[in-house]
């Protein structure tokens, strides 16, 4: 009996063992850690080095332009340069050209146009001198717009216009870039001295030859308001309230004796006048309705030259030519009695 029980209980310890190793976790696997594999290190690339090209800095604004309101001019323009152009007292005898007809006193002229009008498929003006004129008798002018600045600082550096298209170089003769006519630029200060050539910018340069620049004038204190104009630079400059206030370029006589040199003062205005060759004369010209005249000197004076853009070259027959934007400005601006200095040049 005992023998019995012992056995029995020995079975059943056996079947509890195997049931307890049944229930047990799987043995896990062991896991490879990857060892990491070495990374290439690349030699550094030399990068080529290279010396950038300078960028412009934009500079403080130290001018304006005028507004273009003042460059709009009142009347149209014609140039006439046949002799036998015919006038006309009335529209019908200019349609019908009827023999009560008259002519212009010189050629070449320019005449203003007051209106025009269109009649049997011909256009016809009327001038501002009550006369009319057959369009295909002339040929419409387009004035110019330049105009010169106004200085919104005080200025201690020359500066000006470019008066031909060129091209600025470095100091080796390379190439910088292409001015065209009229563009504004000022002397730049350089330690390094090119007989002939201005400076305009960091080792930029432009032949002297081919600019027209404005020296700003020390100011004394009884000389706060004037006008300066500078032949040998075809410019002119006005001084308002002891400092440089606008500039711009101007033509003068062609021939130096018909626009000399002198202290004077404006002593006339009139917003239009006639303007023709004197009896003393061999040219032949005549001018109509040229705007903002100014008298300095008995007929000599400064007007507006609708008829040329030439400004920086002396071209006129004495008066001090002036676009019409600047003309206008000028004209506002000028008193009777102010003072008016022409110079040769220091």
């Amino acid at each position: 009996m005992r023998s019995s029980l012992f056995i029995f209980f020995l079975i059943v310890s056996l079947a509890a063992c195997l049931a307890l190793a049944g229930c047990a976790a799987a043995p896990t696997a062991p896991v490879e850690t990857a060892t990491p594999t070495p990374t290439a290190t690349l030699a550094p690339t030399s990068t080529p080095t290279y010396t950038p090209t300078p960028t412009r800095t934009p500079e403080p604004a130290w001018y304006q332009p005028l507004d273009p309101a003042y460059t709009v001019l009142e009347y149209q323009y014609g140039l006439v340069t046949d002799e036998y152009a015919e006038l006309y007292l009335t529209l019908e005898d200019a349609v019908n050209q009827s023999v009560d007809r008259g002519y212009l006193p010189s050629v070449p002229a320019y005449v203003a146009i007051y209106s025009s009008v269109e009649r049997d498929g011909r256009t016809f003006y009327s001038l501002t001198t009550g006369n009319w004129i057959a369009a295909e008798d002339l040929q419409l002018v387009t004035s110019t717009t330049f105009t010169g600045i106004l200085l919104a600082v005080e200025v201690d550096f020359r500066f000006g216009w470019v008066l031909d298209e060129t091209t600025s170089v470095n100091s080796a003769d390379e190439t910088i870039r292409t001015l065209p006519r009229y563009t504004v630029v000022h002397e730049f200060p350089s330690e390094v001295q090119r007989p002939g050539y201005v400076a305009i910018g960091i080792n930029e340069w432009l032949p002297e030859e081919v600019l027209a620049l404005v020296t700003p004038q020390t100011i004394s204190q009884n000389m706060c308001r004037y006008i300066y104009v500078d032949l040998p630079e075809q410019t002119l400059s006005v001084y308002d309230g002891c400092r440089l206030a606008f500039a711009t370029l101007i033509s003068s006589g062609e021939d130096t004796r018909w626009t000399f040199a002198g202290n004077f003062a404006i002593l006339y205005k009139v917003d239009y006048t006639t303007i023709s060759a004197p009896n003393e004369t061999l040219d032949d010209y005549y001018l109509q309705a040229v705007p903002n005249f100014m008298t300095y000197w008995n007929d000599l004076g400064f007007h507006a030259a609708y008829w040329h853009d030439d400004f920086g070259r002396p071209v006129s027959h004495g008066c001090i030519n002036l676009s019409p934007g600047d003309a206008q400005w000028l004209y506002d601006w000028a008193r009777l009695g102010d003072l008016v200095t022409i110079s040769t040049g220091p």
